[in-house]
């Protein structure tokens, strides 16, 4: 399941529906274009609460995708542990991945 995962993220990138990073997705937030954002199951617990606080000031969901940072840098050539998704398509595919964030997180 991973590496067809690891495949729809670099899809949406090379697709250009993908932002990558902290900063250049809180930019994206408030601009109406993100649909989704998801964030890397081994993302600090300090990290993921700042997405989340950010996210739910503009009602986007949070999921959290079964990759580490690590195999999410594979798909993008650079390890990030939040992305954001301004399709809705791929936004679902991926959230379908993925679980809610705040569901049985494990440090």
């Amino acid at each position: 399941m991973n590496n067809k995962l690891q495949s729809t993220i670099s899809l949406c990138h090379r697709a250009g529906f993908l932002l990558w990073g902290f900063d250049q997705v809180k930019e994206e937030l408030s601009s109406n274009k993100v649909r989704a954002v998801f964030l890397a199951c081994d993302l600090s617990q300090k990290s993921a609460k700042e997405v989340e606080f950010f996210c739910k000031k503009e009602n986007i969901p949070v999921f959290e995708l079964p990759l580490t940072k690590e195999q999410i840098g594979t798909a993008l050539r650079k390890a990030t542990g939040v992305l954001a998704v301004t399709e809705e398509g791929f936004a679902r595919i991926l959230s379908e991945q993925g679980k809610p964030w705040g569901i049985k997180r494990e440090e």
